[in-house]
């Protein structure tokens, strides 16, 4: 399925924007997705999504519709159980930040660093990328 359809031309404004994007190692990226859920879990999601829902929030809304949050209504009402809501958040995690990638890739003049965003050296390229453009206007 194409995600981009035919989009009309950009307004001119547009042309002084620049996108610049972080391609990090998949395993590491998603290693750190991976305990990124798990701390939320620890942190108390179950307890923040039970409470919603005490005070009146449908489970079927936006609200409750990201990805961490889907999957712990889906516990609460005895769909899944609790190791299951982590693994499928994950996983769901992991596809949300492939279908990021696989978006921006297929953007034009999109600045590509390939690392994270609190690598010194990536943290360098990426300052230095920006005043170097701003040099140039």
């Amino acid at each position: 399925m194409d995600q981009q359809p035919e989009r009309p031309e950009p307004h001119e404004s547009s042309r002084r924007l620049r996108i610049l994007a972080l391609n990090p190692p998949r395993d590491e990226l998603y290693k750190r997705i991976n305990e990124r859920t798990e701390a939320h879990f620890r942190a108390g999601l179950v307890d923040e999504v039970r409470q919603l829902l005490d005070r009146g929030f449908s489970p079927d809304s936006n609200a409750l519709g990201a990805h961490g949050y889907r999957r712990v209504v889906e516990y609460l009402k005895g769909s899944r159980d609790l190791e299951s809501a982590v693994e499928q958040t994950k996983l769901d995690v992991r596809h949300y930040a492939k279908r990021q990638l696989t978006w921006f890739r297929h953007e034009a003049d999109v600045e590509w660093f390939n690392g994270f965003g609190e690598e010194n050296r990536i943290l360098r390229s990426v300052l230095e990328s920006i005043f170097a453009g701003a040099r140039s206007k």
